[in-house]
């Protein structure tokens, strides 16, 4: 008969799985470290400890109860992306901001946002917001330099101005304002298409030299000279009434008439002009009778001298009847 094998106990089990995977010997170390912090540590350190320990457990059961456990994937985003690092590096710089500051200083710096805080209130009451596009857009095409800089030269003008020259350019706006007004009730303006007429076409030029020159005239004129000038001018008159009045100037008239239709003024200025060119390129005279005898024997010669004597004998014959 065949003996059955008994189970091992499950102490003995559990004992040989500890052995086979090491943990025995491990229990052992821990147990020796323990035996040796025992050993080191006297009452007053096992009190602390106990202390630590009693505080640890406090504070963790705060946590516990104030929900921070919530906040934990926060924080921990914090801690990834660096956040955490410059919230307690700003916390530094604010807590040295704040040891650094005197009661003087806080009371100014209050001072100072109390102050911005009216100045934001007084801007956004006047409705200086609704400027600000205007604004933006001078700052952009620079015409807010071109103030600023214009501000300056009058600011420099009114520096340098003393109260005699205030007085004085006073007077002068004043004597201005009333120059164009006397200007405006002329009627002037309505003159100012003729002048610009004038300005254009050089007529105005003209006109400044010849009264230039009447004025440098009259300024040469003496007493003498000018009561001469008026018996002159009386004279002429005196001459023009008579040949007015002796139908004189109605013969001359009629007589250009005849002078401007014969062509006989125009044929006499040309036979001057050509004959000016003939004695220019004919050779200089001999002289003597020899000469005038060889000029007498040409035939234009001859043709002038019978036309003189036509004019002539005419004339005489004209007197002779008016006689």
């Amino acid at each position: 008969m065949e003996q059955t094998q008994q189970a091992p106990p499950p102490f003995e089990s559990a004992l040989a799985t500890l052995v086979e995977n090491g943990d025995l010997d491990r229990i052992v170390a821990l147990a020796r470290v323990v035996g040796s912090a025992q050993d080191a540590l006297s009452d007053d350190m096992v009190g602390r400890v106990a202390g630590l320990a009693s505080d640890g457990l406090e504070l963790l059961d705060r946590v516990n109860r104030s929900g921070v456990a919530r906040a934990l994937p926060a924080i921990s985003a914090l801690v990834e992306n660096g956040d955490l690092d410059r919230i307690v590096a700003l916390a530094r710089v604010v807590g040295s901001a704040q040891d650094s500051l005197s009661d003087d200083m806080v009371t100014r710096l209050a001072g100072l946002a109390t102050d911005g805080l009216e100045l934001l209130d007084r801007v956004n009451r006047s409705g200086l917001g609704r400027a600000l596009p205007a604004i933006t857009a001078l700052v952009d095409n620079g015409d807010l330099d071109r103030i600023v800089a214009l501000a300056r030269v009058v600011g420099s003008a009114q520096d340098s101005l003393s109260d005699d020259m205030v007085t004085r350019l006073a007077g002068l706006a004043t004597d201005g304002l009333e120059l164009l007004d006397r200007v405006n009730r002329s009627g002037v303006a309505r003159a100012l298409p003729a002048i610009t007429a004038l300005v254009d076409n050089g007529d105005l030029d003209r006109i400044v030299a010849l009264a230039r020159v009447v004025g440098s005239a009259q300024d040469a004129l003496s007493d003498d000279m000018v009561t001469r000038l008026a018996g002159l001018a009386t004279d002429a008159m005196a001459i023009l009434d008579r040949v007015t009045r002796n139908g004189l100037a109605e013969r001359w008239i009629a007589l250009a008439d005849r002078v401007e239709r014969s062509g006989i003024l125009l044929d006499l200025l040309g036979a001057v002009d050509q004959a000016a060119k003939d004695v220019a390129a004919a050779p200089r005279p001999q002289g003597g009778l020899a000469g005038l005898w060889t000029l007498m024997k040409q035939q234009h010669t001859q043709e002038a001298v019978q036309f003189v004597y036509a004019v002539m004998s005419a004339l005489s014959r004209a007197r002779v009847k008016s006689g």
